[in-house]
């Protein structure tokens, strides 16, 4: 990954002038994945991988802005990010059961 002025960025986090940048590599480690890492592991949210960094990103920032929320609306969020396998009902569960564990429901 490139990084500001040309310089070789892990992905992770960091900041680009005064905005914070995390990418799902900052989320959470194998050992102690992210609440909403997780959940798709326990879902079996996954299938094809196609979407589901950003299905994962996408969730975080909308239970980040709104914790409480019903699966319509938890669709509607996640609307543009194109989902090639069809496991948009697994992933809303996901994204569900991780606001739960999370205390957000």
């Amino acid at each position: 990954m490139r990084g500001l002025h040309g310089t070789a960025r892990r992905p992770g986090s960091g900041t680009v002038g005064e905005a914070e940048i995390t990418t799902i590599e900052g989320l959470g480690t194998v050992d102690k994945p992210h609440p909403l890492q997780q959940a798709f592991i326990d879902m079996q949210a996954a299938q094809c991988g196609y979407c589901i960094n950003g299905m994962i990103m996408a969730a975080k920032d909308l239970l980040d802005q709104k914790p409480h929320l019903s699966a319509d609306e938890v669709r509607e969020a996640l609307a543009q990010n194109l989902c090639r396998c069809g496991t948009h009902n697994r992933i809303v569960r996901a994204v569900l059961h991780a606001a739960e564990k999370m205390g957000k429901t």
